[in-house]
């Protein structure tokens, strides 16, 4: 009986993941097919319609560097927009009641046309494939697209969750996540190569319809109702983001400020990282290891097998079971992940590059304590304005793009790899940072204790004294 229980606790649990899922494996489909159209319409010089990607392309490094081109300014531009636009839709989610639903919904709409698009392209092979980077830029800034699901899932996830499973549940989102990037850049390749552009357009447009009724049926709403609805002026206002500071770092917080400030340069170094090395790792490995999608796709599967092993090992075993401190995971992950990265800088050999994601299984774990360990310092209805000054902060992770895919670009016939030595100084800054977190923090719980003892002993003594 107890077991039954267990099992129906847990499924009660169940709420944005399923969504947030298939998004999310859709999404790395979409992007690595658009890599692959634009790399695809450049390097062969004479097509009119969708060719057998089992050919030679006519000049692969043409290609190559027009992808590595477009992404950068596509991805830049793209994000740093809706990084923008996301931080007033979190304000506009507090002010309208913790109105949640429509952050998730509408970036998964805009997936649903984002696909039809896609599907458009690759039908009329001859148009031009910045026409095709154009469309996917208006209709994510339009709609959100993955800024904005993230902060609206996890948002939701920190609404509908206690203080004590927090950690646990954001653990099992970014374990999520995980598994999406493993069915995502698992399955693209072999669906690409298999099926072609024009339907795997069409398979991604079925799976974010499925997408969009899970999310109409698990995700509820939450709200609460408010005296009256927040006007566009309200939203809008940019004393809103100042008072989304002050609240952030207010003054009863006391020494916890400082962690939070170095919690959110963790969250955008880890992010900065994260998004430049999935930016252009496809690239990298196709150019210097002639890799192609199927050989891509198999090894992000085995990879992220690990990963998720990793996630699930972290927020069960290390925070929930064992109560670790959030710093001391943060510091193991930083760790495994500047090993890992190591590993990717030197590999010369196929060989070598299956030996390092077994040092990767904590990938991405520094995001999801980071955020936990910030939001545990704030009630549910400030978790909004927190979110606000995370896509502050986040404004600057865009940025990451242009910046590695310009030294991938300069480096291409010399040392390739060279990107990865900015992976490795910023992990090594992550992996300090969680050290002084931790060390604060831990200081500051054993003032606090010794203050709640002195004052439990004050107050029995006072009742001795009047007994």
């Amino acid at each position: 009986m107890s077991k039954s229980k267990n099992f129906a606790s847990f499924f009660k649990m169940i709420t944005v993941e399923p969504t947030f899922l298939l998004y999310w494996a859709v999404y790395v489909i979409i992007d690595a097919t658009n890599t692959n159209l634009l790399l695809q319409k450049k390097c062969r010089l004479s097509a009119i319609s969708e060719p057998d990607l089992n050919t030679a392309c006519d000049d692969e490094k043409k290609g190559v560097l027009f992808a590595t081109e477009m992404n950068s300014f596509y991805r830049f531009l793209m994000l740093f927009i809706c990084k923008f636009c996301a931080v007033f839709a979190v304000s506009w989610s507090d002010l309208a009641g913790r109105r949640r639903r429509p952050l998730i919904l509408l970036p998964v709409i805009g997936q649903i046309i984002q696909a039809m698009f896609g599907c458009l392209h690759s039908y009329f092979w001859y148009w031009d494939p910045l026409t095709a980077m154009l469309s996917n830029i208006v209709i994510e800034m339009m709609t959100g697209g993955i800024t904005l699901i993230i902060f609206g899932a996890q948002m939701y996830v920190c609404d509908v969750s206690s203080m004590e499973s927090r950690t646990m549940r954001l653990g099992f989102l970014s374990a999520t996540r995980t598994l999406a990037d493993l069915l995502g850049y698992g399955g693209s390749g072999f669906i690409l190569r298999s099926i072609g552009f024009f339907y795997t357009y069409l398979v991604c447009f079925t799976v974010s319809v499925i997408s969009l009724i899970l999310a109409l049926a698990l995700v509820k709403n939450i709200s609460t109702p408010v005296d009256e609805k927040p006007r566009i002026l309200d939203v809008f206002n940019v004393m809103k983001i100042v008072d989304s500071f002050k609240l952030i770092f207010k003054k009863s917080l006391g020494h916890k400020r400082m962690i939070v400030f170095v919690l959110l340069v963790i969250y955008t170094s880890v992010f900065f990282t994260t998004q430049g090395e999935n930016g252009i790792l496809y690239l990298f490995l196709r150019y210097k290891f002639h890799w192609d999608e199927r050989k891509y796709s198999s090894y992000v599967f085995y990879r992220y097998i690990g990963v998720i092993m990793g996630s699930i090992f972290c927020s069960v075993v290390l925070s929930k079971i064992l109560k670790v401190h959030d710093g001391i995971i943060g510091v193991f992950a930083g760790l495994f992940d500047t090993i890992a990265v190591l590993g990717y800088l030197f590999a010369n050999q196929n060989w070598h590059l299956y030996i390092v994601p077994l040092f990767d299984i904590f990938h991405g774990t520094a995001l999801s304590v980071s955020l936990s360990f910030m939001s545990k310092n704030y009630e549910s209805h400030e978790l909004g304005r927190l979110n606000s000054v995370i896509g502050i902060f986040g404004l600057i992770v865009p940025a990451c793009h242009p910046i590695y895919n310009g030294i991938f670009e300069k480096t291409l016939d010399v040392f390739p790899s060279a990107f990865f030595l900015l992976s490795i100084s910023l992990d090594t800054i992550v992996v300090f940072l969680y050290c002084v977190t931790y060390y604060v923090s831990r200081k500051l719980e054993i003032r606090e204790k010794v203050i709640t003892e002195e004052e439990e002993k004050q107050m029995l003594d006072r009742n001795d004294s009047i007994d």
